[in-house]
């Protein structure tokens, strides 16, 4: 209740006002709860160094803290939340503040140069794109700049030395989303080490504050142990309030915690009922609408419940639920404040889950998805009919009169090809595992022809036995298991964290499989940590209501150990019966769980390969749940395979299958992804970092001081002992174990056991720590020779911590920085940008991906990678697919096939008698050209071309004549496409298009009859034939008629029922 009290106070006190609290996460948590009950607008939080140190790069910038201080200067009824250590930040002097706030506004005189100039001296740093704050971008007359304390970046275009226009624009897509009159931003970055910082918040405080300390006894102790040499008599001169402080007070506030209902929503009815009795009004609050109308349905579920049985407390129980408020937003902490009469009550707080804390922060990550797909000079690129060649550069070249750019590749043997830009959808980068070195094409050989098609009958070979399965399991009949009981939701409801959507969305695919007739085989895919086993748990408390027995196969003993004390942990309330089969029970407990298993007495059994032994019987198995499939040995797999064809199976996996991956497999496999991590999961703190002594000693001892563990990870095993020794120097007293791949399997289980059950403080392993094990009490992990991982692997590392709500940190250590190679160094970069969960897993899942089409296809599969890149792969797959769909299981996907013929033909050539291009003088840079042409030439409609436009024009100004003509014959290739034409040209005011050559007898039987009719009734069109090819040449009254004539043929091609 403390925060309603501050905001009580802070309503009728009309001055500034700054709460102290003891820590940074108390902190957000008021300022959390104040933005509701006063308004985000008025409320700012400075946070304490110790969190800016473990970012730092080269000195991290003060935004919040700056931003904080000007809305200090400009507003009156501020309301700033601090922590105690925040006391002592070092901040920049109020006049230096003034002098350099900065207000432009639309068509004002600024020389353009001179103002960009001034920028850079005052710390904006230079880039081709701007992502972060304190960055800048100059193209042509255009300005990007990201000022602090702005949400997004702004866009200044000026007309020689005129402001011409003013937006903000969003800096992962680059685009504009508001126009500003006026801005008003700061023309100087602070950094950390900047000489200028010389105040704290103390110097900024207008003499009308009104100071709240929070525990002022807990202040003044964090104050000492800092060993500041601020206590808080230097507060005195500010009105004080203390809230909650030791001995006698002069006021009374009497509130009472919210009562703990155990995620009982009966419970929660009950206590409102009683409340409501005594004149006490009940307000619930939950994060988001969501969570707010599923909590309102579970209380009306269980007054239904409650009709047959006991009506007169069903009346009382709907009459609670029709009194209380509900809200789509909770406070931190719920309380119930009896003078007032009224009560709070938090829905986490109802099922014991902590609050989300959304971060409104904004990204501040340089590195995109399309930063990774770019194409830099010398990157290897795949060209469909070519090979791989390598990147280099584009060239201007000069064909029938016109400047055409051309993309430039080099081949083995020095051979060099110009692609047309007409022929640019064939090219894609070349992704293979990390690392991965392809051999170059050579021109002109059968060989790159032949690897094609070696591929592309393995894999229909896979695709064919994966569908065969699919059609003998839709055709068993399987048990439908029935809706969810009441019990279902309420189960779900008590979840720690809350769903994210993909969570959601995975739980209830897997329960409308189970509800069908026929088996369900579904895979569930994330990342460790994103929720995959209680989406499992929900499936098997699922089967176990209706009597049926679950089994979950792990592929270790460890794994199934944890999987049991999750499993207990979150079943403990209902009467489910849970055993464990693995080495670490005894013969006797084994026999003992066997018995009751065939008896039927057992719900829900987890274990390694034993399960698939032949006495292990089950009385009534229902559902069996497989995790980490591809770790199990060929027979056990063999086994499972069977099992498959009758029971509803759920395998999850923590390698990421490539989403494309899913939608070639569609039908051949159910999958289901989960990619957004846990809402209340910190982003882990990165540090890249060369070996020091004193900060590793300070990050050990700061975990251990919490409770908890840490990982040390190195990458080669005869250095262990020499690792091991440096950390014992450092920390004498720390108990350290020791795990690698080569040890034997029960001795490496029984290290990583004694790790689980903190017998040991820190554990020195090999990356064999990447995969599944969850230990939520190691929170910092340092990696040494970090620059000897892939970039998919560091990320996989690092997700061992960080698993629950508390703070990790992860310490890359890497040799001195001159040693490391450009691309080293770029790949920590990207994992230290990357603290926030999500993004990273675009990112390094590219190198898993491959990885997990490996282990979904087979491993050869890999091989076909390495060779031909990942998204040729990717093509060749969907073809094989699509033409088993099509021929062999043309009856079990009838329902699916397209019902007309598809004349597409994506290599159409436009020509125009114009120089179509994106000039070098308006784009400068190759990548940037390269990125929009691979856009324009692959979109599929308008829209996508006339986005791709707008883009160019916000980003680098008004189009040049060229591009015009460039976006005239791209619109004219989406709209030639459909037809099957080989060639289009327009010249003056004539349009020539070529036919396909007539040995193509499909066309001319069931696309050519289509469009003649449309021919002959055109009086300026004529036939004229060409040696073998036919063309068709008609004269224009306008050429901008050229584009509808030709969607007039496309029309009449894709309109009519054209029967495959």
């Amino acid at each position: 209740a403390r925060p309603a009290v501050v905001a009580a106070l802070w309503q009728i006190a009309d001055a500034p006002m700054v709460v102290i609290t003891g820590d940074d996460r108390t902190s957000d948590d008021h300022a959390h709860d104040l933005g509701m009950l006063v308004g985000a607008d008025h409320v700012r939080t400075i946070h304490s160094s110790i969190r800016h140190k473990a970012l730092s790069d080269a000195g991290s910038l003060r935004h919040d803290e700056v931003d904080a201080l000007m809305r200090l200067h400009a507003d009156d009824r501020t309301l700033i939340v601090i922590s105690s250590s925040a006391l002592l930040v070092k901040l920049p002097a109020r006049e230096d503040l003034d002098s350099v706030q900065r207000s432009v506004r639309r068509g004002e005189d600024l020389p353009f140069e001179e103002f960009v100039t001034s920028l850079a001296i005052n710390g904006y740093e230079r880039t081709d794109y701007v992502g972060k704050p304190g960055e800048m971008a100059v193209r042509g007359g255009i300005l990007d700049i990201y000022p602090g304390g702005w949400d997004n970046p702004l866009r200044i275009e000026f007309w020689g030395n005129t402001v011409d226009s003013i937006r903000e624009f969003e800096p992962l897509s680059q685009r504009s989303i508001r126009e500003h009159e006026e801005v008003e931003f700061l023309a100087r970055v602070f950094h950390d080490d900047d000489a200028s910082l010389t105040t704290t918040i103390t110097d900024h405080l207008p003499t009308n504050t009104i100071v709240v300390l929070d525990g002022p006894e807990g202040v003044a102790s964090d104050l000492h142990k800092l060993n500041a040499d601020f206590s808080l008599d230097d507060l005195a001169q500010w009105t004080r309030i203390l809230i909650n402080p030791i001995g006698t007070v002069d006021v009374d506030v009497v509130t009472a915690a919210q009562p703990t209902f155990g995620g009982s929503v009966e419970q929660l009815l009950k206590t409102s009922a009683s409340m409501q009795a005594r004149n006490i009004e009940v307000h619930v609050g939950a994060d988001g609408q969501h969570n707010a109308k599923r909590i309102q349905e579970l209380c009306e579920n269980v007054a239904e419940q409650l009709e047959e049985d006991q009506p007169d407390r069903a009346v009382a129980y709907h009459r609670a639920a029709d009194s209380i408020v509900w809200h789509a937003k909770a406070l931190s902490d719920g309380f119930v404040w009896e003078d007032l009469c009224l009560a709070i009550f938090s829905e986490h707080q109802v099922f014991g889950r902590q609050r989300a804390q959304r971060r409104t922060r904004r990204s501040e990550s340089g590195f995109t998805m399309r930063e990774l797909h770019q194409l830099q000079r010398g990157d290897y690129v795949v060209h469909e009919d070519k090979g791989v060649g390598q990147f280099d550069g584009r060239k201007t070249i000069e064909i029938n009169g016109n400047q055409v750019d051309c993309v430039r590749l080099l081949f083995a043997a020095g051979d060099v090809l110009y692609v047309h830009l007409n022929y640019v959808h064939k090219l894609s980068k070349f992704a293979a595992e990390e690392g991965a070195v392809p051999k170059l094409s050579k021109l002109g050989s059968a060989e790159w022809e032949r690897k094609k098609s070696r591929a592309k009958k393995r894999i229909k070979d896979i695709a064919r036995d994966l569908i065969k399965l699919y059609a003998q399991r839709k055709s068993q009949p399987g048990f439908a298991f029935p809706i969810d009981s009441v019990w279902q939701k309420e189960f779900e409801a008590s979840f720690q964290y809350e769903d994210t959507p993909d969570q959601a969305r995975a739980t209830a695919e897997v329960k409308i499989d189970m509800e069908q007739p026929s088996p369900m085989d579904r895979l569930v895919c994330g990342d460790v940590g994103f929720g995959k086993t209680e989406v499992a748990i929900r499936a098997a408390f699922k089967a176990a209501q209706t009597g049926k027995q679950v089994a979950v196969l792990v592929p270790t003993t460890i794994l199934a150990q944890q999987h049991f004390v999750t499993f207990k942990d979150r079943l403990h309330r209902y009467p489910v019966t849970i055993e464990v089969l693995s080495r670490f029970r005894s013969k006797a407990e084994q026999k003992d769980v066997l018995e009751r298993l065939e008896q039927g007495k057992v719900d829900i059994v987890i274990g390694t390969h034993r399960l698939l032994s032949k006495d292990v019987k089950f009385k009534n198995l229902g559902l069996l749940i497989i995790d980490e499939e591809h770790r199990f040995g060929v027979g056990a797999k063999e086994k499972l395979r069977q099992l498959r064809v009758t029971i509803d199976t759920l395998t999850l996996t923590a390698t990421p299958i490539p989403r494309t991956l899913n939608f070639s497999l569609m039908g051949a496999r159910d999958l289901s992804v989960i990619e957004t991590p846990p809402r209340n999961r910190l982003p882990i703190k990165t540090e890249i970092m060369e070996w020091d002594d004193e900060t590793l000693r300070e990050a050990m001892d700061r975990e251990l001081s919490r409770g908890g563990q840490v990982f040390v990870v190195t990458d080669k095993i005869h250095d262990m002992d020499k690792l091991q020794m440096r950390i014992k120097m450092l920390a004498p007293t720390l108990k350290v174990g020791m795990a690698h791949g080569q040890m034997p399997t029960e001795e490496l289980e029984d290290v990583m056991e004694a790790f689980l059950e903190r017998k040991t403080d820190v554990l020195i392993a090999t990356k064999i720590i990447e995969s599944g094990l969850d230990i939520p009490n190691a929170n910092t992990m340092i990696i040494n020779n970090a620059d000897n991982f892939g970039l998919a692997e560091l990320y996989q590392l690092r997700g061992r911590v960080g698993r629950s709500n508390i703070q990790a940190y992860c310490y890359l250590v890497i040799p001195p920085v001159h040693t490391l190679s450009r691309i080293a160094l770029r790949r920590l970069q990207a994992l230290e940008e990357f603290t926030d969960l999500g993004s990273g897993f675009q990112l390094a899942m590219r190198d898993l991906e491959i990885r997990g089409a490996g282990n979904l296809l087979g491993g050869e599969q890999s091989g076909f990678i390495m060779d031909m890149g990942f998204e040729l792969y990717q093509k060749i797959l969907d073809e094989a697919v699509a033409e088993l769909r099509d021929e062999e299981f043309a009856e079990l996907f009838a329902d699916k096939r397209p019902h007309r013929q598809s004349f597409v033909n994506e290599d159409v050539a436009i020509e125009l008698d114009a120089d179509a291009l994106l000039p070098a003088s308006w784009i400068p840079t190759d990548t940037d050209r390269y990125d929009a042409y691979k856009r324009l030439y692959n979109a599929h409609d308008e829209h996508e071309i006339d986005a791709v436009f707008a883009e160019l024009r916000d980003r680098f100004g008004a189009l040049p004549a060229e591009a015009e003509h460039l976006w005239y014959a791209v619109r004219m290739r989406i709209a030639a496409l459909p037809t099957g034409f080989i060639r289009v040209s327009l010249r003056e005011s004539t349009l020539v298009v070529e036919l396909p050559p007539d040995t193509d007898r499909t066309y001319y039987e069931k696309a050519f009859p289509l469009m003649l009719p449309l021919i002959t009734s055109m009086p300026n069109a004529r036939f004229v034939q060409h040696g073998k090819r036919l063309i068709v040449e008609i004269q224009l009254a306008r050429r901008d008629d050229a584009i509808g004539i030709i969607r007039e043929f496309s029309s009449a091609v894709t309109t009519s029922e054209v029967e495959v």
